[in-house]
């Protein structure tokens, strides 16, 4: 099974992106002094991703239903991660 390059990068891609959101929420914390709910949320939402796309180079097919399941429930984190975002920065 030939395993096309874009899902090697995209699991590179999605665990950094774990790992900065991780970061930054405690960067942020230590900085502002406040905690954002953004960033677990987007941590959340790219481990979510991550798994999906590790899933896929493990072997799992990509029409399996549950690989669709975990990209909408992403897509849904994110979104309402952004939503948190921006929701608290008009409450200020």
């Amino acid at each position: 099974m030939d395993i096309p390059t874009v899902y090697y990068v995209n699991v590179i891609f999605a665990w950094i992106l774990v790992l900065l959101s991780i970061a930054g929420y405690f960067v942020v914390s230590r900085k502002l002094g406040e905690r954002w709910a953004f960033w677990p949320i987007f941590a959340a939402a790219w481990t979510v991703f991550g798994i999906s796309h590790t899933l896929l180079l493990a072997g799992t097919s990509s029409d399996a239903w549950y690989i669709m399941l975990l990209r909408v429930l992403g897509y849904l984190l994110i979104v309402s991660a952004l939503s948190v975002l921006m929701i608290g920065k008009k409450a200020k």
